[in-house]
């Protein structure tokens, strides 16, 4: 048994890249966590909210290229395209493959990251034991509609004018530019929307600092990541539609879902999920979470993983 935590920088697509590795055993599989924003890395609170799949997988935590430590100012807007992250995700799986002697990885990914683990899922099957998507990306479109149209009612329940007077400035296809997405994301965040009652959004800032790799530069560079990635990503992002995209996957897939997410629809994503051919599929819903079940339902979401785990053959899993 050998034990490892380590960080490191990568040359991916010619960027440099963090990584973070941890785990209590070498030879336990791949599991690489690919954060939300995009832009916005989540190892700090994946590693306060999530250590216990250390004990059961190798975890791969990756600031993507532009987000956390791997922001940079020169790195080219024109290389912030969907396919580019699916190309470093591809470098990075080789190199652990390499390294650690695996033939395959389980892919996490969380909100954006579920639209780059599916499409990395579909692109390249064989280096996939299973893909699992929380927050899961399903038709942009369509999610975005509902949302707005959910923050606009709360708006109104609670006689916000100045909410109201801001919403009214989204255009008839809600979220189709990006001033749309900084208007009902603003909203969002005042209304507490994208987490269910708790944690709230301070503590799972305070819970970041109490990792030893985070600092107040980090949190700095998290927001100046997900401010830089999110506008040349978003007008791909929001014309994503899995259901005519992937209508089949050739992994087996398992989506845990907020069961109060109208950040990113999970309605939406049950929808898509029904209509999902794969292997092998299952659905969990957290009823106590909204966009963020693994920080929100940590032990329950942790405990559903780390069954794919025990069930390496998917079989009881399912």
């Amino acid at each position: 048994m050998k034990k490892i935590s380590e960080e490191r920088y990568l040359s991916l697509g010619g960027i440099k890249q963090w990584i973070c590795l941890r785990g209590i055993d070498e030879s336990n599989p791949l599991l690489i966590f690919l954060h939300g924003g995009p832009g916005i890395s989540f190892n700090a609170l994946f590693e306060y909210y999530n250590g216990e799949m250390e004990n059961h997988f190798l975890t791969v935590n990756w600031d993507q290229r532009g987000a956390g430590k791997s922001f940079s100012k020169s790195i080219p807007p024109e290389s912030m395209k969907l396919d580019t992250f699916v190309s470093d995700l591809k470098e990075l799986v080789e190199y652990l493959k390499k390294r650690f002697g695996k033939e395959k990885v389980y892919i996490l990914g969380e909100s954006w990251g579920s639209l780059l683990g599916i499409k990395y899922a579909q692109k390249y099957p064989e280096d996939v034991i299973a893909f699992i998507g929380t927050g899961q990306i399903s038709n942009v479109q369509e999610s975005e509609r509902l949302g707005y149209e959910f923050v606009l009612a709360e708006a109104k329940k609670t006689n916000n004018w100045k909410a109201l007077r801001q919403l009214k400035k989204v255009s008839a296809k809600p979220g189709s530019t990006i001033e749309d997405v900084k208007i009902i994301r603003k909203w969002w965040s005042k209304f507490a929307l994208a987490l269910y009652k708790k944690p709230s959004k301070f503590l799972l800032v305070r819970n970041m600092f109490r990792s030893k790799c985070f600092s107040l530069f980090d949190l700095i560079r998290l927001f100046r990541g997900h401010s830089r990635s999110m506008g040349p990503l978003w007008k791909e992002i929001y014309n994503i539609n899995l259901f005519k995209e992937i209508p089949e996957l050739q992994v087996p897939v398992c989506f845990l879902l907020g069961r109060h997410d109208h950040q990113v629809s999970s309605a939406t994503a049950e929808k898509y999920f029904n209509i999902l051919k794969a292997p092998k599929k299952k659905l969990v819903w957290f009823e106590f979470s909204g966009h963020n079940p693994q920080f929100e339902e940590a032990d329950a979401f942790n405990k559903v993983v780390i069954s794919l785990r025990v069930n390496p053959d998917l079989k009881s899993g399912f």
